[in-house]
């Protein structure tokens, strides 16, 4: 049996649907009033026409129209309709075609699993569409906001920097609608997608004014938020985030979270960090001269060929609480290996494993070796 395409059919038929959407974009959604019907009618239209030719081909959307759909959302951006409003009105549309679709004589005639088919069709088209034209609006949106808000980059810089008196700080704020009054939180992302991981946090309203700041600053995403206000998203990537102060000594707060967030990323730790959730890590990257003096103390001394298993052993061994047991268990190993292991350790090295101070040396060294051997993401 032969499907019929998904009304509407031809040209006229989208302009007179596009319109009738337009229409009602004006009494549903506010952020389309005082926009000119030209401006965004053709672009309706043409989208229109690109759902029909999918979904009556039962094929995916090529390169081309997903970039069409990217500038179906790249114009509203530019007209000052939010991402919001522009879901909003894409879900009326799909919503009308799927109304014209039942209420047509043809499809009435048609099994159920006809409807149910192109229905199907027609709304995996439309979740493909909805990613692109997101994607547009995000794309334009993020360079509207860098290029109106270079104020803001401005101030994140010169707070990095230190460079501000307290007084002009405060009137620096006060210029971009940020209350001077309460505790900030500095934050630095390290990521493979900085733009995007800026307009995630800046969603959050404790990441915009009036109560934080969020922009890209050395290809990484960055700003400050006030934790009373709500949690700090969490993106994908590498998230430092130093102590909460005044907004006025936020500097050091920048400082430690660049700290945090540089050291999970040579660590590969992703996720969201504090200084003292990471702790003496920080201070491994920190200070190397520390690292290789320690290493040369307690790792050069290990024979090549076996140096790997008991180094991995003796790891274990001091994040189990020096507990060989436990090592062995974690390690799937018998108890006399690790014993085994752990004596020839102490035998080279000429130091006892129960000494503490042997102890946070030799943990040492071996964070520096993992970050010797760790190459590091760009």
């Amino acid at each position: 049996m032969t499907v019929p395409s998904v009304p509407p059919f031809g040209q006229a038929d989208y302009e007179n649907l596009a319109r009738h959407l337009w229409r009602r974009f004006l009494r549903e959604i506010p952020a389309y009033r005082g926009i000119s019907e030209r401006r965004i009618v053709p672009s309706m239209v043409a989208a229109l026409g690109r759902i029909d030719a999918a979904v009556r081909a039962r094929r995916a959307f090529t390169a081309a129209e997903l970039d069409e759909f990217q500038d179906y959302g790249r114009l509203r951006a530019r007209l000052g309709v939010p991402l919001e409003a522009v879901l909003r009105g894409w879900q009326i549309m799909i919503s009308e075609i799927i109304e014209r679709i039942g209420g047509r004589e043809t499809w009435q005639q048609l099994p159920g699993s006809a409807l149910m088919s192109v229905v199907s069709a027609l709304l995996a088209a439309s979740d493909a569409a909805t990613v692109a034209l997101s994607a547009g609006h995000r794309e334009v949106q993020a360079q509207l906001d860098r290029g109106q808000d270079s104020r803001r980059d401005d101030l994140i810089r010169s707070l990095v920097a230190g460079q501000f008196t307290t007084d002009e700080l405060r009137g620096h704020a006060k210029d971009l609608g940020l209350r001077t009054e309460g505790l900030r939180a500095a934050f630095r992302v390290i990521g493979s997608d900085p733009a995007y991981t800026e307009w995630t946090l800046r969603q959050c309203p404790a990441c915009r004014p009036p109560h934080g700041l969020t922009a890209l600053l050395e290809g990484d995403a960055v700003g400050f938020y006030d934790p009373r206000v709500a949690d700090l998203p969490l993106p994908d990537g590498y998230v430092g985030v130093g102590p909460t102060t005044k907004l006025p000594e936020l500097t050091r707060s920048f400082r430690i979270a660049g700290r945090v967030a540089e050291t999970a990323n040579l660590f590969a730790l992703p996720g969201r960090h504090t200084l003292d959730e990471i702790g003496l890590l920080v201070a491994v990257v920190g200070d190397p001269d520390i690292g290789a003096a320690m290493a040369g103390k307690y790792l050069t001394p290990l024979d090549h060929d076996e140096a790997s298993p008991i180094l991995d052993t003796v790891d274990c061994y001091l994040s189990a609480g020096l507990n060989a047991s436990e090592t062995a268990n974690r390690m799937f190993l018998h108890h006399n290996t690790v014993r085994h292991r752990l004596t020839r350790f102490e035998e080279l090295t000429g130091v006892s494993l129960k000494d503490p101070h042997v102890a946070l040396q030799v943990w040492w060294a071996l964070r520096y070796r993992e970050l010797r051997a760790r190459p590091r993401e760009q």
